[in-house]
Order: C-alpha cells, then structure tokens, then sequence
C-alpha cells in the first residue's frame, strides 16, 4: 500500500528492457517465482474456493488505485490483500492474490518484460515472507498469535520486494542498486507496517464477517492511499527544495572560484600596473638640470596610476637645452605608451644645431608612421622651448599645445602653438617664436589638466585663473609657486576629482 508495495518499474527508461542484465534479473525472479509456487502447493495444495475469489477481487480492487514515482513507476495498493490472504487461507492463496496482483498491471503498460517481472516479484518477495510466518506460527495458533509472525512476514516481504525492484532499475539506469533502494525505497517501511496493520484487520473482518467484512477493509484502504498521496507530495517538494539548495550552493561555489580568480587577474594587472608606472616615472627626470642663466621647477600629476602627461628636459649638444612638455589624447595605460613612443622619437630627433620646428616635424612624422592603421585615433601635443645661455634667447615652437605663457614687467604675454597636434598625419610643419630673456622674467608652460579643472557647478578653472596664480606669485621661489598653483586649483575644485593629468613647467631668468 505504499510505494514499494508490489511495485513495477512501469516508468523505468524506455532501453531499460533491452539491456541483457535486466533480461537475466527478470528471468531469474520468474524462475525463483515459479519455484515458489511450486512449494507452495506441495504445502498447503493448489486449491481454488469462493473466499480466494473474494481476495483476488479485492486485490484486483485496489489495484486500480495507482502512484507513479520517478523510474520505478506505477504503484499499487495490493499488499493489504495478500497479507490478509496469508493469514486467513494459506501460503498458496496468498502467491495467487499475489500473482494476480502482479498481473493486474497489465492495465498500466503493455510491456510484456515489465508486467512478467511485477508477477514474479510479487510471488517470490510473499513466499520469502510467508516462509518466515509459517515458521513463526504456532500450532493451533488464535488470532492473536498470528499478529507477530505476520509482521515479521511485512518486514521480510519489504525487503526482498525493495531490493528486487532496486536491483532490476539499477540494470536499466545504470545506477547502483544501494543508490536506488536509498533514494526510493528506505523511508517506505512505515507505510508497509501500517499496511500490515489494515491487513491483521481484515483479516480479524473476515475471520468474524466473512467475505463482508472485507468489504468494510475498502474505506480504509482508499483513505492510506490519499494521505500517502499527500507524503509522496511532500517528499517531492523536499527533494525540490533540497535540489534547489543544492544547486544554490554549487553556483555558489563557482562564484566564490570565480572571484577568487579575478581577484588574482586583478592583483596581477595591479602588479603590471605598478611596474608601469614605475617605468614611466622613471622616464621623467627626477629632478630638474643645472642650466646656466635659467632656474627650473615642475610638478606633474597623473589621474591613474599612469598617464599621458611628459615633460623631459634634453641637450642639444651644441650647450642648448631643450625644455618639453607634451600631453597625449587619453589617460591611462595606452597614453603612457604613445608618450614612451614620443620621448624616444625626442631623443632621436633632437641634435646640435637643429631647431625646434624641425624637431617637431621629425616627431610627428615617426609618430604618423607608427600610429597609422589604429582604429581609434591618437594624437600628441607639444611644446618645446629651446634656451641658449649664450644668448639668453628662448625659441619657441609648439604643436597643438597650450601657450607658452611670459611673465614680464607685470603683463602676461602669450605664445601660441603655431602648428597642429602630432601624430595625425606626416609632413606638417611647424613655426618658431624666439624671446630674449631678462633676468627675472618666467616661462610657463603646461598640460590642459590645470585649466580643464572643474568646480563643483561645472566651471573650468582656465588660462586666466592660471595667469593669475602665476602673475600674483611675484618672486616667489618657483617651487613654491608650483605648490600655490596646486592650492588654488584644489580650492576651486572643493572636492571635486581631477579628471585629467596635469603637468607645470616654470622657468626663470637669472
């Protein structure tokens, strides 16, 4: 009356039957099967009467009453019945309910290999049964003493059906049979006590009613069956549960390997990072040269580990120094290294006694060689202000850049970059401006990321603020002027993030 009760394996994988060790678990069950039917009658007699048809009608009842469970397929109500039989008739009528039962499986699949195996399975596991409770009953025994040896009877009838069914869908799913029996089969033995149960009273009906009294079994068999239907549903929705927590826990995991190996990606790209970035500092000067006639300060700042902003200071050879600063479109990793490409073209171009406009040309030309093809477009900005300390003369030649600011005699003058940013494409040429210096008098040069500081509202800070700074800045020593600048912008920022490097080049006459 559960879901081991002489169950067949009706939903079982469609293959299943082909497979030769189902074939043989089959065969094998039969033959035991026959065999038990064989002793059987040499026991108690093949006899056939009125009250073994009213067993058999009454498992025929029931068994149209059917649960289905995942690969073991239909179940029926058939062991109250045979039970019944076994206490009441004899062990040979309790193999024909029995057998009956089996057979009464027909109705469900017409799979001949299914229904011979249900027949058989339900013979052998009541004769393993009835054995024991013929060897358990006394002689002459009440009613009373019938009870015990008929549980002993469930409890051997429930095991021998559970593994027999355990083992033929372990055959056709290639799942172990332990596995099988655990996960369909073990929570089933409370139901076939109870079961047995209903079966001692029917029994006890019939001994007192007759054939009537089993008719007062129906109620209560129908009754088990709809309360089981809510258990087996329960256990459905347990096993739902537990899968779906299973599976939480696996994504779960995943998830905890997946982090695990980004945050190794990303301490790797840190590394890389911080080694890049410690390659393009040390790129920049550390510290400004000794040039006769000129003092020098500068500071740079950049929004990312790494950044597009340069300044070098560089010897012609001929006892001029070329003072640069450049600024590539961009932040970030892949500015740093257009700026790497354009420091060392720097080097290469500049030479005794070339000029600044020809260093430009020559720069920008390698630059359009090595940036054509890119799919996203690159270009530079750069000054160069050439000093001569024999005759303190500044010539200035700039591409796409901010202006040179000059600070003389209180007034603020600007020179413009006279040419267009480099890289975009080859043969650009590029114009110079040549200042005579006085001693006192400054230069300013510098990257967009001091007037392109916002305040909070959106404002840009902008060239005249910055000439401003500078111009109120006086005689200040340059390197505090450079930490006033910082200040001033910082303030108007009121909190607000640069977005962009910056770079300040001062310059003084002496």
């Amino acid at each position: 009356m559960t879901s081991t009760d002489h169950a067949q394996p009706a939903e079982a994988p469609a293959e299943a039957h082909q497979q030769p060790a189902v074939v043989l678990t089959v065969a094998a069950t039969s033959l035991a099967a026959v065999t038990g039917l064989a002793v059987a009658a040499r026991i108690d007699g093949a006899g056939i009467s009125m009250a073994l048809g009213a067993f058999v009608a009454l498992a025929a009842l029931t068994d149209l009453r059917e649960i289905r469970l995942p690969v073991v397929g239909v179940v029926t109500l058939s062991f109250v019945p045979v039970l019944a039989a076994l206490i009441e008739l004899g062990l040979w009528e309790a193999l024909v309910v029995a057998a009956v039962s089996g057979a009464a499986t027909a109705g469900f699949t017409r799979d001949l290999l299914k229904v011979t195996f249900n027949v058989a399975n339900y013979i052998v596991s009541t004769f393993a049964g009835g054995l024991l409770y013929l060897g358990l009953l006394p002689l002459d025994a009440s009613f009373l003493e019938k009870v015990v040896p008929a549980f002993a009877a469930t409890a051997v009838d429930f095991l021998v059906n559970t593994w027999l069914l355990a083992a033929v869908v372990s055959h056709g799913s290639s799942t172990h049979a332990v596995t099988v029996w655990r996960r369909n089969y073990q929570w089933a033995f409370p139901g076939y006590l109870a079961g047995a149960t209903i079966a001692v009273v029917a029994a006890w009906l019939y001994d007192a009613l007759g054939v009537a009294g089993l008719l007062l079994v129906i109620p209560p068999l129908f009754l088990i069956y709809s309360s089981y239907q809510v258990y087996v549903g329960r256990v459905r929705d347990r096993e739902s549960f537990d899968a779906t927590i299973a599976s939480f826990r696996r994504e779960l995991e995943a998830s905890e390997r997946l982090h695990g190996e980004l945050r190794d990606a990303q301490l790797k790209v840190a590394a890389e990072i911080d080694r890049a970035q410690r390659i393009q500092l040390d790129l920049l000067p550390s510290c400004a040269p000794a040039v006769e006639g000129l003092r020098l300060a500068q500071r740079i700042e950049f929004v990312a580990e790494v950044g597009g902003d340069y300044y070098d200071y560089m010897e012609f050879g001929d006892g001029r120094w070329a003072i640069v600063c450049g600024d590539v479109m961009g932040k970030g990793l892949a500015a740093a290294l257009i700026m790497a490409m354009a420091r060392s073209l720097l080097r290469d171009a500049i030479a005794p006694g070339r000029r600044p406009a020809k260093v430009l040309s020559e720069v920008n030309d390698g630059l359009a060689r090595d940036l054509a093809g890119q799919r996203m477009p690159t270009f530079l900005t750069l000054t160069i202000v050439a000093f001569d300390p024999g005759t303190r003369t500044a010539t200035i030649a700039g591409g796409g850049h901010n202006p040179v600011l000059l600070f003389r005699d209180g007034e603020v003058c600007e020179f413009p970059s006279q040419g267009a940013a480099l890289g975009v494409r080859a043969g650009l040429t590029f114009a110079e401006d040549q200042i005579e210096l006085a001693p006192g008098e400054r230069l300013a040069v510098f990257t967009d990321g001091l007037t392109e500081a916002r305040s909070p509202s959106g404002e840009l800070f902008g060239r005249r603020r910055l000439a401003g700074v500078l111009a109120r800045s006086g005689n200040a020593d340059l390197d505090d002027v450079l930490n006033a600048t910082w200040r001033e912008i910082a303030h108007f920022r009121q909190g607000s993030p640069a977005t962009d490097d910056a770079t300040l080049l001062l310059m003084e006459a002496r």
